[in-house]
């Protein structure tokens, strides 16, 4: 492969907000503990929240060009913050509801 491939752009070691960018940084973010988390996205800019809620989401309302052409307005800084979280909250708490053993459940329920 050629040096510049967008294979290559995600094998390099790069940190951002404290989260290493190492393979693909927008898996990592979505994977990353809950500790200290809005920190970190308080620290990225609104772009990167940005382009993370796009790729996360693909029909939602977050670019400036989506935006503009469906009259919305345009995603704050601080709402890109708050969706990301929200977005990253979710998913570790529907891993966890996916992790409660079945059998648990079962036995709840039959008494």
């Amino acid at each position: 492969m050629m040096k510049g491939t967008i294979e290559n752009r995600f094998k390099t070691s790069r940190t951002l907000g404290g989260i290493p960018m190492r393979s693909d940084w927008r898996e990592q973010l979505k994977n990353s503990e809950l500790t200290g988390l809005m920190q970190r996205l308080e620290s990225m800019p609104r772009e990167t929240l940005v382009e993370w809620l796009q790729w996360h989401k693909p029909k939602g309302n977050y670019t400036d060009r989506k935006c503009l052409d469906n009259g919305a307005p345009l995603l704050s800084k601080a709402k890109a913050v708050e969706y990301t979280y929200k977005e990253i909250l979710y998913i570790h708490l529907r891993k966890q509801h996916n992790d409660f053993p079945a059998a648990t459940g079962q036995l709840l329920f039959k008494n």
